[in-house]
């Protein structure tokens, strides 16, 4: 049986006052969020702008908040987010600059994450031919950072992020913790050290841990953001130790 819904989503086009508007929207039972706010779109208003890409969590481009919670809706069940009865609230991401509607502004955040290193490539794969593969040591910490698929919703939960938009951020500094993992190279590793330990680095953290809470893919963003200041300290200590 189909599930008819009342979306309240938050409405906004440059040179209007930002509203609320209320759509009553049929979906299957089994419908996710994004089915909802595609159905919106679709059924009543094509006006209404939205992002979205891969619909299975990979890319991280659909975040919203639901109900004032930071969700993927791509992968939020309707009936694990709506009462039955009253309107589901659809939101855009806070801390970021709102284009239209449920559309932000993401360049500020790739621009940071771009300067933390974070994306790690290489020219080609190397050539197996039928050695077994060996995994590298401590796999699993990088594991947990590269896991990020640059949503957002770390940037939106952070309260540091409300109060200035100037703040690296958890993701970016999570970027930076997985770069410094990574690199061989003592120039780049202290590059990335000092950028951390800048005026809107890991001391502008609140230690909240609202943005590990709110990631969708367990990448502990705060968990990188406490290392880096272990090692920031450490550094310290052995700098007036060698006086």
């Amino acid at each position: 049986m189909p599930l008819e819904i009342p979306l309240k989503i938050f409405r906004f086009k440059p040179g209007d006052d930002p509203h609320y508007d209320v759509f009553r929207v049929q979906v299957a039972e089994t419908a996710n969020v994004l089915d909802a706010i595609e159905a919106a779109w679709a059924q009543r208003d094509r006006t209404l702008t939205f992002r979205h890409a891969c619909h299975h969590a990979s890319c991280g481009s659909c975040a919203v908040r639901i109900d004032g919670k930071e969700r993927l809706p791509c992968i939020t069940p309707v009936r694990e987010v709506w009462n039955g009865r009253g309107e589901l609230l659809i939101e855009p991401l806070r801390n970021f600059p709102i284009i239209s509607d449920l559309l932000v502004d993401v360049s500020g955040f790739f621009q940071r994450m771009t300067a933390s290193g974070l994306v790690i490539t290489r020219t080609a794969e190397p050539a197996l031919e039928g050695k077994l593969v060996q995994l590298a040591d401590g796999l699993q910490r990088f594991n947990r950072f590269e896991n990020c698929i640059e949503c957002g919703i770390c940037i939106s939960a952070c309260p540091t992020m409300a109060a200035t938009d100037k703040f690296f951020g958890p993701a970016g500094l999570a970027g930076i913790y997985r770069a410094r993992l990574e690199t061989t190279d003592k120039a780049e590793s202290a590059r990335l050290l000092e950028l951390a330990d800048g005026e809107h680095g890991v001391w502008r953290c609140h230690s909240a841990y609202e943005c590990t809470e709110a990631c969708p893919q367990a990448v502990d963003p705060a968990g990188a953001i406490m290392a880096l200041r272990r090692d920031l300290i450490e550094q310290r200590f052995k700098r007036i130790f060698r006086r």
